[in-house]
């Protein structure tokens, strides 16, 4: 299925996964993409290693259970987006102080 896909939505999975998760994604969404394909991301994530103080407190609550979890920052999910040749286009507010990254492969 390598490249046969136009869109590729993962929810709420960032945050509650080790961080090769992520990265195992991109490659992924790389890969299975078609030119132009988005891959769309929804979760909670810091800017600048910070967040509003209900995510800081989920990203406590999610690292106590598990030191490998936690609120990712955008700017490195963006890193390993791009990496991938995936480029960000757009990031979207959200309700519950949550966002939605779009990334379009190149």
């Amino acid at each position: 299925y390598s490249g046969y896909f136009d869109l590729v939505l993962c929810i709420n999975m960032i945050h509650i996964a080790p961080w090769e998760a992520t990265v195992g994604l991109m490659e992924c969404a790389a890969q299975f993409l078609r030119k132009g394909g988005m891959l769309v991301l929804y979760g909670a994530y810091k800017i600048g290693g910070t967040s509003v103080e209900s995510n800081l407190k989920f990203d406590e609550s999610l690292r106590s259970r598990n030191p490998a979890w936690g609120v990712r920052n955008l700017e490195d999910v963006v890193e390993a987006a791009e990496k991938e040749g995936l480029e960000s286009v757009q990031n979207v507010a959200m309700p519950a102080n949550n966002m939605s990254l779009l990334f379009r492969k190149s």
